[in-house]
């Protein structure tokens, strides 16, 4: 884990730090876009077919497993359209978002409020963005010890599943409030009424598919019920599905050297979108299978990079700023090390903690200059176009 010495450093400003991506990295195409796209849906089609009829109950999780990282793909891709930087059409941005984010039973419009606005324009602010928030010892010390029980799984790989759903999915997703979708509302009802209706196609559709077979009593398949169908389809892919985009939100906005910001008034542009976020390395080039999300730092530098040229624009700004930008290598050493420094925050000194109260990083505090270069944040502005990261 790259942990390199904290020292007060010169903080480039915003438009510094757009200028270093090349501006055909903003050029976005129907190609490659609209082939992933339909390469993604055929792999959750395939993965959810493959778990109603195939035997052996092994065979029917790799199924399984297939369709969860295709909804994880396709979630990327709806994540992408959503800041309207996927193809070049606005509207069709639209659509092939909604389209993408239904396997995954997210809401475009309250996606778009989540992730563009409280995600984006005050990554890392304190009770503003939702990703990963830690909590400060105090608050920690003053939880019953259920709840802290509670919060110590979360940050463990067994609390995956239950971060994406309880914390995220179901209070800030499917059950948006209105005065925070304002003009969105009607929208966010309509999103709603689309990934019921897909519910109901793909549960039909599945079943449609084990009748079938069941009929032609192929005997290398093993179809199942409609239970199975339910269990198999719609659930247990999601479930994979929910560990894996949780998963990937811990490392990319969690590592000792990250800042969490107290207030609105503390943030910087460049701490929370260039020295905070983690370009992490899969092995044997496996970034190109989530579609370059992992280089994550670009992404939030200028979230007008479409996925498919985010290498390139992570290129530039680790070529420019090496010492600033987070790289790290996904291995089970780093992950044991993430898990064991990152657990509170001392949001004064900028400091991970253990539970104890005790620091396991150094303090961030020093690497933050007087605010010269910070661009005011909240609903009312954001550093990037109308529809980009609004």
């Amino acid at each position: 884990m790259s942990d390199k010495p904290c020292r007060p450093r010169r903080t480039p400003d915003p438009n510094e730090l757009l200028k270093q991506i090349p501006n055909d990295a903003r050029r976005r195409g129907y190609l490659p876009a609209l082939p992933a796209f339909v390469i993604d849906y055929f792999g959750y089609f395939l993965g959810a077919t493959g778990a109603c009829i195939v035997p052996t109950w092994w065979a029917k999780a790799l199924c399984c497993l297939l369709a969860g990282f295709s909804i994880g793909g396709l979630f990327i891709i709806g994540h992408d359209a959503g800041h309207s930087s996927f193809v070049p059409s606005r509207r069709i941005n639209r659509w092939l978002g909604r389209l993408a984010f239904l396997p995954a039973y997210v809401p475009l419009a309250t996606w778009r409020f989540n992730h563009n606005v409280l995600h984006h324009r005050y990554l890392r602010v304190r009770n503003h963005d939702m990703v990963w928030q830690p909590w400060s010892f105090d608050e920690y010390r003053s939880q019953s010890w259920l709840r802290r029980a509670y919060y110590r799984l979360l940050r463990t790989p067994l609390g995956l599943p239950l971060y994406w759903t309880i914390h995220n999915w179901v209070p800030r997703f499917l059950l948006a409030k209105r005065e925070d979708l304002k003009k969105d509302w009607p929208q966010f009802q309509f999103d709603r009424v689309c990934i019921a209706a897909f519910v109901v196609a793909m549960y039909s559709l599945m079943y449609s598919v084990t009748g079938f077979v069941a009929a032609q009593g192929w005997s290398w398949t093993e179809p199942v019920g409609s239970v199975g169908v339910f269990a198999w389809v719609l659930v247990v892919p999601y479930v994979m599905w929910s560990c894996l985009m949780a998963f990937v939100d811990f490392i990319q906005h969690t590592h000792p050297r990250s800042v969490w910001f107290n207030s609105p008034e503390e943030w910087n542009y460049t701490t929370a979108n260039l020295r905070s976020s983690t370009h992490i390395l899969l092995p044997l080039n496996l970034n190109k299978v989530w579609h370059h999300i992992l280089e994550h730092s670009a992404h939030h530098v200028d979230p007008r990079v479409p996925l498919y040229r985010l290498n390139r624009a992570q290129e530039s700004l680790e070529q420019a700023y090496p010492d600033d930008v987070l790289v790290e290598r996904l291995t089970p050493a780093y992950l044991w090390r993430l898990y064991r420094v990152c657990r509170l925050y001392d949001f004064e000194r900028q400091q991970w903690l253990d539970y104890d109260g005790r620091p396991t990083a150094e303090a961030q505090r020093p690497l933050l200059e007087p605010r010269l270069h910070v661009l005011p944040i909240g609903p009312q502005l954001a550093p990037f176009p109308a529809g980009v990261a609004s």
